[in-house]
């Protein structure tokens, strides 16, 4: 029968496995994102909404906003934004979809979008007063100022060329410029449970460690409450 030296060992090792599966758990990533890129059509209009609705899923990236030119709804955003190209309008007097984005983007809503209009938005201080001014610019810049060049990670131009990318953090990317071309990057991404041999290390620790931790120490336990009470060892009194 094991000694109780030999079960505190086994007791210690069971904890070191136990935190050092715990240790591995805390350095593995949680999820994995697989991201698409594919090259935007040759009229880059029909991917307009679908590009600035991306842009809002990115938080480091830039802030636009889409809204349909047609219908009632879309008045009082199309008025602010006449005032603010032709002057300035006061922020609290500016509605709140427009409020805090870098870019408005005014176009037809459907199976396809056809943009006729495109701002970029400047904030600046008037005294109390903050004060929102929209500059027209076209869509082609609008897009190159959302684009990323391929030069800029080495992993944009292995997106591009396989129009796939499996990574363990967010990718704020949206547009990536290459060769005078766009891609989108498909936001948000499709994502899962990462699983890798990290994960089976972790699992497998975890599980080995708590039950040679348990079973030797339940094992330490019962044979010290074992001779104290049949009396055949040293922490009987006589």
């Amino acid at each position: 029968m094991p000694s109780r030296k030999m079960l505190l060992v086994a007791v210690a090792i069971g904890v070191v496995l136990t935190a050092g599966s715990f240790a591995l758990d805390t350095a593995t990533p949680d999820t994995t994102y697989t991201y698409e890129a594919r090259e935007l059509p040759d009229s880059q209009e029909d991917a307009a909404e679908t590009v600035v609705d991306d842009t809002t899923v990115v938080p480091e990236g830039p802030s636009a906003v889409f809204f349909a030119s047609s219908g009632s709804g879309d008045q009082p955003e199309r008025m602010a934004l006449r005032e603010a190209a032709n002057g300035s309008r006061p922020k609290a007097e500016f509605p709140g979809s427009l409020v805090d984005h870098q870019y408005a983007v005014v176009g037809t809503s459907g199976t396809f979008s056809e943009v006729s209009e495109v701002y970029r938005l400047h904030e600046h201080r008037d005294g109390e007063t903050v004060r929102i001014t929209a500059e027209r610019i076209t869509l082609q810049t609008f897009y190159d100022e959302l684009a990323v060049s391929t030069a800029a990670d080495p992993r944009l131009r292995e997106l591009v060329r396989t129009g796939e990318l499996t990574t363990h953090e967010r990718f704020p990317v949206v547009l990536i410029a290459h060769d005078g071309q766009y891609y989108h990057v498909i936001q948000p991404p499709l994502s899962a449970p990462y699983t890798g041999v990290r994960t089976d290390l972790h699992n497998a620790g975890y599980v080995l460690g708590n039950g040679i931790a348990l079973l030797a120490g339940g094992w330490y336990i019962l044979e010290r409450r074992g001779r104290y009470i049949w009396g055949d060892g040293p922490e009987i009194r006589r």
